[in-house]
């Protein structure tokens, strides 16, 4: 009886024993390697095409997404499903207009799954899958950049061989958009690859890779879009620049002429550079420079606002005659300072910077951001050009003095300057991207806003700002007035060197400027490539803008 107690005993401890090895065994392969021996159970049993790589959204402020904003149909093909090439090859041909005999070779010269058009609309994706073809399919994919896209140049764009950012936020944040969880339509068959009743085609994401988070921008796509009709309307080639002054955040941003991500090799050899992004590159500012001259002025007390100076129409420095800008219509006379920055009135503002000396003005242009890129940290965002104080002659000084000669700046970082000017002298660094998010929304990363730098007093500022009001009240930038709400700037008009067929003088066109005027929201400059007069075509660019903003949404910023 004892032997017999014995043997059950031991029996009934080897079944525990397979028993819990069998547990373990069944754990490791479902729970431990189960995905990976789903992926290779998939791939023995599944014919494949991939129709999306996961890549995160590029958002604006407010959630509203700057990419994937469209959808698209492609037509999924598997070769070893179809019944009659020659069939299925002439009915494909009718529907998407492809012809007869591309798609015949298609279907007759590859044994995987393709697709063969990626653009077609929903009404011919339904028309294609109502035909009901043995092997063929249409599917939707999103559209990573649609046909009215905003914000190219910010975006950027990506290699669509590979789903890598080249451009932009695109580039600058690849591995943070970039995901590894490809989607595929399937066909799930049996093992004769014939397609398995009742299961068919299937759309499968293999969760096998990191997913992509989602970058959200400072920019307001109700902003952006109003700048870029009105750029569309007046501004061929140039940038705009919106930043809300107290937080450097970047409202809008929008360079001319624009670009397809979706067909870049149009645009590879084009002359007018359709790709560079005019806002973060450097051009002479002309006499919005002016502005740095007067700080420096103000703010060293060499200046009052109130003191008075006698334009001539000219001024003679080494030998040079340096000429005011309406030279023709004779000398302006007596002027007070403010008077001179309404008129952008060369001669005086020489006369301020001879009389400050090249060491004080380049001091003043640094403290402001000139000659330095800004903190925005933008991939190709040009540093500009400011030369050093020992280089310059009383002659290159006239020149630096109304924005010319060497002297080079962003739109970017003029808009800065302006935004320093309104912030009381603070100065805060621009920026562009806010936070990074997961797929589901929660916030993964914060950008702190800059705490700002003080430059300029208090004082200084308001003097600054009391002379940009003068421009547009009654000197240069009266046509960038806006009603109701008012605006303050200063016109630029930069001579490239350049003459056009009639021996007139190129000039770049800027406004800068800020509105409204009590607590001011949003500072915006106008660049206009070849543009000729600042007064005549940057300022009504800039009213129109600032406009159409407060009408369409209060002014208010979200």
């Amino acid at each position: 009886m004892a032997v017999h107690v014995s043997r059950i005993y031991r029996l009934f401890t080897a079944v525990f024993l397979l028993s819990g090895a069998l547990v373990a065994r069944l754990f490791y392969l479902q729970i431990i390697e189960g995905p990976l021996l789903t992926a290779q159970s998939i791939g023995m049993r599944v014919q494949e095409v991939p129709v999306e790589v996961a890549r995160g959204e590029i958002l604006d402020r407010n959630g509203q997404p700057l990419t994937n904003t469209a959808q698209h149909f492609s037509v999924v093909v598997f070769p070893e499903q179809i019944i009659s090439v020659s069939q299925t090859a002439a009915q494909l041909a009718a529907v998407t207009g492809l012809p007869r005999e591309n798609v015949f070779e298609q279907l007759t010269h590859t044994g995987r799954p393709f697709k063969i058009k990626t653009d077609l609309d929903a009404v011919t994706a339904q028309k294609i899958n109502g035909l009901q073809l043995p092997g063929v399919l249409c599917a939707a994919e999103k559209k990573r950049y649609g046909s009215s896209a905003l914000a190219s140049h910010i975006v950027g764009y990506i290699n669509q061989a590979d789903n890598k950012g080249v451009s932009g936020i695109e580039g600058m944040y690849d591995e943070i958009l970039r995901g590894n969880q490809p989607e595929y339509v399937a066909a799930v068959v049996d093992a004769g690859q014939r397609l398995i009743p009742g299961l068919g085609y299937k759309r499968i994401r293999l969760n096998n890779g990191a997913a992509p988070s989602n970058v959200v921008l400072t920019i307001d796509s109700r902003i952006q879009k109003i700048v870029e009709g009105v750029m569309d309307r007046h501004v061929p080639k140039g940038a705009v620049v919106i930043l809300r002054p107290s937080t450097g955040e970047i409202l809008a941003c929008a360079s001319r002429p624009n670009f397809d991500a979706n067909n870049l090799g149009d645009y590879l050899q084009h002359d007018s550079a359709p790709l560079l992004n005019r806002a973060l590159a450097a051009y002479q500012p002309g006499s919005v420079f002016k502005l740095v001259v007067a700080a420096a002025a103000l703010e060293s007390g060499a200046v009052r606002p109130e003191d008075s100076f006698y334009d001539q129409g000219y001024i003679d420095v080494g030998g040079l005659r340096f000429k005011a800008w309406d030279y023709e219509r004779g000398p302006r006379g007596r002027l007070t300072f403010t008077d001179a920055i309404a008129y952008s009135s060369n001669p005086v503002l020489i006369e301020v910077a001879l009389r400050l000396g090249p060491a004080k003005v380049i001091e003043y242009a640094h403290k402001l951001g000139f000659g330095q890129h800004t903190g925005l940290n933008f991939a190709n965002e040009a540093d500009g050009n400011l030369p050093t104080a020992d280089t310059l002659y009383p002659g290159d000084l006239a020149n630096l003095a109304i924005g010319q000669g060497l002297l080079e700046a962003t739109p970017l970082q003029i808009a800065s300057l302006v935004a320093t000017i309104v912030n009381d002298g603070v100065k805060v660094e621009p920026y562009i991207v806010s936070k990074l998010t997961s797929p589901e929304g929660v916030v993964i990363k914060t950008f702190p806003v800059s705490r700002g730098v003080r430059v300029l007093s208090r004082a200084t500022a308001a003097e600054l700002r009391a002379m940009m009001l003068a421009v547009t009240r009654y000197g240069t930038g009266q046509a960038a007035y806006v009603d109701g709400i008012g605006s303050a700037g200063k016109t630029g008009s930069a001579e490239t060197g350049r003459i056009d067929g009639k021996g007139k003088g190129i000039n770049h066109a800027w406004f800068a400027g800020y509105a409204p005027l009590e607590n001011p929201q949003y500072v915006v400059v106008v660049f206009v490539e070849e543009g000729m007069s600042g007064g005549d075509v940057a300022a009504p660019v800039f009213r129109e803008i600032v406009a159409e903003i407060y009408a369409n949404t209060n002014g208010k910023i979200r």
